[in-house]
C-alpha cells in the first residue's frame, strides 16, 4: 500500500471538550480521504457508539478498519469482525469485587451491550455520552457467569485521585493477567492482555499490508500509548498528559484548537516538508 495512512482515536483528539467534531476537522479528514488515504478509526468506546459518532461526523467514512474496545474488538473495512478477544470470567469476577469493596462504579460489556447491577449517575453520565442504552441486571457477576462470553471490557469510573489510587492496586495484583489502562482520567478500563491499540493497527497493517512507522497517528490518552508508540508520525493532542506526550514523536494542539486539522492542513500544504 503507497498511499497515505491515518489513525485517529476520538474523545479528546477528534472530538472537543464539548464531545463534538467542528467542521474545519471534518473537511480537513474528508480532503485526506478524497485524495486516497486509507483512514482508521482506534477509539475505546464500544463498536456500536464509534459507528454512531463515525455516521453522524464522517458519514463518508462507510467502509473503514474500526478498532474499539481499545483494541479488544476490531472490525475490517467490509464489517467482518477480523480480531475479538473477552477477559477471562473469573478475573472479570474479581475485579467487578474489587471496584465494589473500593465503593467505584463498575460496568460491563458483554456482546456490544453496557451492563451494570447498578442503575447510578455514573452509567447515566456514560451511556449519555456514549449515546447508547444500558441494561441494569441483578447481579452482574452472576450475569458474567451465566453468559457465553466473557466481557470484552470492564470499565470503572471514579475521580481522578481514587482511580489513580486504584490503577496502582490493581496493575500490581493483575498487570500480568490484565492490559489496564485509562481512557479518560475518570475512565480506568480492563482488557484482556492481548488487547490493545497498538496491537489492533499490527493486526490490521498485516491484513492491508501498509507500514505503520509511516502511518500519521493522532491520540491524546494513555490507551493511546500502545499505538502512538509505533510510529514515526504520532502526534499527541496539546491536552494530553506529559506521559502521553512523551510516547509520540510530536505534539499537536488540543483538540480544542482544532490540533487534527491543523496537522493535517501542514500535511497537505506543499511547503510542509520545509
Amino acid at each position: 500500500m503507497n498511499r497515505k495512512v491515518f489513525v485517529f482515536d476520538l474523545d479528546g483528539t477528534l472530538l472537543n471538550s464539548k464531545e463534538q467534531m467542528t467542521e474545519r476537522t471534518i473537511n480537513a479528514i474528508k480532503k485526506i480521504y478524497e485524495k486516497g488515504s486509507f483512514i482508521i478509526i482506534a477509539s475505546g468506546r464500544m463498536y456500536k457508539s464509534t459507528k454512531i459518532v463515525i455516521n453522524k461526523y464522517l458519514p463518508f467514512l462507510n467502509e473503514i478498519p474500526i478498532v474499539s474496545y481499545n483494541g479488544a474488538y476490531v472490525v475490517s473495512h467490509s464489517g467482518e469482525v477480523v480480531f475479538e478477544s473477552d477477559i477471562d470470567k473469573k478475573l472479570a469476577i474479581d475485579i467487578i469485587k474489587e471496584a465494589k469493596k473500593e465503593k467505584i462504579h463498575v460496568q460491563t460489556y458483554i456482546n456490544d451491550d453496557l451492563i451494570a447491577d447498578d442503575d447510578d449517575n455514573e452509567i447515566k453520565g456514560y451511556a449519555k455520552h456514549s449515546g447508547v442504552d444500558y441494561k441494569i441486571v441483578n447481579d452482574l457477576q452472576d450475569y458474567i457467569l451465566k453468559n457465553k462470553n466473557g466481557p470484552t471490557k470492564i470499565l470503572t469510573i471514579s475521580d481522578e485521585k481514587r482511580l489513580d489510587v486504584f490503577q496502582k492496586n490493581m496493575q500490581v495484583k493483575y498487570n500480568n493477567e490484565l492490559n489496564i489502562v485509562r481512557s479518560f482520567n475518570i475512565y480506568l478500563d480492563f482488557l484482556n492482555k492481548d488487547s490493545s491499540k497498538g496491537i489492533a493497527l499490527k493486526k490490521l497493517s498485516n491484513i492491508y499490508n501498509f507500514d505503520l512507522k509511516n502511518a500519521y497517528v493522532f491520540g491524546d490518552s494513555e490507551n493511546d500509548i500502545s499505538m502512538l508508540s509505533l510510529s514515526n508520525n504520532s502526534y499527541a493532542m496539546g491536552n494530553a498528559s506529559n506521559h502521553v506526550k512523551e510516547s509520540a514523536n510530536y505534539i499537536a494542539p488540543s483538540t480544542d484548537e482544532e490540533g487534527v486539522a491543523s496537522i493535517i492542513e501542514k500535511i497537505l500544504s506543499s511547503d510542509f516538508n520545509n
